[in-house]
């Protein structure tokens, strides 16, 4: 009882930490970006911080230095890990399964709190690669795969339904009724399409996945035991 008192304070101070912002604000601070403000100066203008502002605005080209210099970095970077990815070939089962189950260890629903495959998350290209990988390696009954979505209001219902039956190539017809939720204060989060879980009633499916990323992390720390001085030769 007075655990379950100090996490609902604790929870009421953070919640008045937070800083919800209104779509209006957002597309303010953008427009004065596009102007050639800096983040600081709008954080100023609006009272909001330079660090949000960027969030909002980063995909806005300036001819700021430190803007310039920054997106320099990132390109590097990802060019960088381009290469890492370039030669691995995702075209067998098994490497499939691999990459379903550490993907699934992360965002899937676990046993035995549930006896089917369930991945839930709001990143579109996340919830598509997934599914993508869990056809290659399990090879399901695609009948048999179904979506739950998680809207708000302020979703058009009809069209982001259509959206995720294109996205992820399953009809309509195998998406249950969505759960629309009001948002009473909304963060700016930019092309959210709602959460998305998908669902495969198979619980021995489920069981393999949770085999394999089990055994993989047990293979992995035996491994860790027989490298010398944290140099390793491919699992």
């Amino acid at each position: 009882m007075v655990s379950q008192r100090f996490e609902n304070c604790s929870f009421k101070r953070y919640n008045k930490r937070m800083k919800f912002h209104s779509n209006n604000i957002v597309q303010k601070a953008r427009e004065l970006r596009k102007k050639g403000l800096s983040s600081k100066e709008i954080g100023k203008l609006l009272k909001v911080g330079s660090t949000t502002i960027l969030r909002w605005c980063t995909d806005i080209n300036s001819d700021n230095p430190y803007h310039l210099y920054a997106k320099k970095l990132r390109n590097e970077a990802q060019e960088k890990s381009a290469g890492i990815v370039e030669n691995i070939k995702i075209n067998d089962r098994k490497t499939a399964k691999i990459l379903v189950s550490m993907l699934y260890w992360c965002e899937g629903s676990k046993y035995p709190s549930t006896n089917f495959v369930s991945f839930s998350n709001s990143d579109v290209n996340l919830v598509r690669t997934f599914l993508q990988l869990f056809r290659i390696g399990f090879q399901p009954k695609e009948n048999k795969i179904k979506v739950h979505l998680q809207l708000h209001t302020t979703h058009n219902r009809n069209r982001i339904i259509s959206f995720w039956s294109k996205i992820l190539e399953l009809p309509k017809s195998q998406f249950y009724k969505p759960t629309i939720t009001r948002p009473t204060k909304r963060m700016k989060r930019k092309e959210y399409k709602g959460t998305c879980t998908l669902r495969y009633y198979n619980v021995y499916t489920l069981l393999e996945i949770t085999g394999i990323y089990k055994n993989y992390a047990k293979k992995i720390q035996k491994n860790m035991e027989e490298w010398p001085n944290g140099t390793a030769e491919d699992c």
